[in-house]
């Protein structure tokens, strides 16, 4: 199981890479019910596997030229702080309420995302005025606060966000939310780190060289995933793989929910 469960974050990572989604939505999941660790565990597990395949990803879309640094720096200003708001809001409901609270939150933000996705307009807005700006703003700032609280890389609100709100094609969409994500999943797994005290039996868990193996290869497959799917995917294959994988997480979510009640 240990092997299989690898080998899946692995692909995750190359599957994941040109979608703007660094795949904790499917390394949750993963590490929680194929490895058998922890909720708490496996956040922050699925943030430090987020973090190495939106870096290999960001360099790869910035290369490409399929990313906006401008936008990126007016989000990051709400989605630094949501990451630390998501994560002490995650330690709370865990502690007081168990994983089911961030299992039945996780489905209704897979839902919303499927719903946006399939609406994506691309009328290009490039902020003409202040509302746009500060819709724009709450929605990374949305975004911080999920990638703390679900153990995400945030991609799931901010691909949706960049193709409705400003009108970007998928592979823009997919390098603008990277270039945010790997600002704000530092944040939200420094975070969980100091808040949840969960590194130690992880570290007990894998050892050393396997913290450090694991990260770098999914490194790498960010970057070949993402630079073949540059040059050679069409963006409308890339939106039917990443409404495929969210539905996945969904259909898990919903399976352990219809189990608890």
């Amino acid at each position: 199981m240990i092997f299989i469960g690898v080998i899946l974050l692995l692909l995750v990572a190359l599957i994941f890479s040109p979608l703007g989604l660094g795949g904790g939505v499917l390394y949750v999941p993963i590490l929680y019910y194929l490895l058998d660790w922890s909720l708490k565990e496996s956040l922050l597990g699925s943030l430090s596997l987020v973090f190495m395949v939106a870096l290999g990803s960001s360099i790869s879309h910035l290369k490409e030229g399929y990313a906006d640094n401008d936008i990126a720096n007016i989000g990051r200003i709400t989605a630094i702080p949501g990451a630390i708001i998501g994560t002490l809001l995650a330690s709370l409901v865990l502690d007081f309420f168990g994983d089911i609270i961030i299992k039945i939150l996780a489905t209704i933000i897979l839902v919303f995302v499927i719903e946006r996705t399939l609406r994506a307009s691309e009328d290009v807005n490039n902020f003409e005025n202040i509302k746009s700006k500060k819709a724009y703003r709450f929605g990374t700032g949305f975004a911080g606060i999920v990638s703390g609280l679900l153990g995400i890389g945030g991609g799931a609100i901010l691909v949706p966000l960049n193709r409705n709100l400003l009108g970007m094609d998928a592979h823009k969409a997919a390098g603008t939310s990277y270039l945010i994500g790997v600002t704000i999943v530092p944040i939200a797994l420094l975070s969980h780190i100091l808040i949840d005290g969960t590194f130690s039996i992880i570290f007990e868990k894998i050892g050393f060289l396997y913290m450090l193996l694991i990260p770098a290869i999914a490194f790498s497959c960010s970057i070949l995933g993402s630079r073949y799917a540059i040059k050679h995917i069409s963006k409308h294959i890339i939106t039917r793989i990443f409404l495929f994988a969210v539905s996945l997480s969904l259909l898990r979510y919903l399976i352990d929910i219809i189990g608890n009640i």
